[in-house]
């Protein structure tokens, strides 16, 4: 490459780098954010199957349905600033502004939990099904906390690794163990309260302090 080529590339470079490293930090922001709308979205259609028409049931969803849509807004606009002085502004910027307080003056996220929980408990008992629910909304949880701090998903995943494996195999245990009862006595049975043991082991050993 001659020296001119060697000009020309080095000029380039500076002009195309920010540009890359700001559309790479916006996708980064995004990443998180989507990802707890997608979540909450699953959770509470997985919690709601099959839907259960009228009286509580249909108000739980519509809470929670509201309550996973304003948590995702509130993601979304995190980092639209307020004024300090909304004396002069006009009425659309008010109205925009208390939007804005509404949306970032409640826990969108726990009453979602709740509200998926509460669907879930109406229906009939299905252990496996309310495991895995358990594990979408610790994810729900975990995203939402990764898209507000802005921390490296890799490094939270690291700091709680041991604590979610813990909570993983509760779940387990607590699938196994409501399992027993309908199972019939025998081979199935016995596996299952060989992996309520496993998981039992498991979860003790991470409690303990390396």
């Amino acid at each position: 490459m001659t020296a001119i080529e060697d000009e020309a590339a080095g000029a380039v470079e500076p002009i195309r780098g920010p540009a890359a490293v700001q559309r790479r930090g916006v996708l980064s922001a995004a990443g998180p954010r989507l990802g707890a709308l997608l979540l909450g979205v699953a959770c509470v259609a997985w919690s709601a199957a099959p839907l259960q028409r009228g009286g509580w049931p249909t108000f739980a969803l519509i809470v929670g349905i509201i309550a996973v849509t304003a948590g995702g807004l509130r993601l979304a606009l995190a980092d639209v600033p307020e004024p300090d002085d909304v004396y002069l502004l006009s009425g659309y910027m008010r109205a925009w502004l208390n939007f804005l307080a509404l949306l970032r003056g409640f826990a969108w996220e726990e009453i979602a939990v709740v509200a998926v929980l509460w669907l879930e408990v109406v229906h009939p008992a299905r252990p496996w099904h309310t495991a895995a629910l358990g594990a979408a909304l610790t994810a729900y949880l975990l995203i939402t906390h990764i898209a507000e701090s802005g921390a490296d998903p890799a490094r939270v995943l690291r700091r709680h690794a041991k604590l979610l494996a813990l909570g993983a195999c509760l779940l387990a245990l607590g699938a196994g163990f409501a399992m027993i009862p309908a199972a019939t006595p025998g081979a199935g049975a016995a596996l299952l309260r060989v992996l309520a043991a496993a998981a039992v082991i498991a979860a003790a050993a991470l409690v303990v302090p390396a």
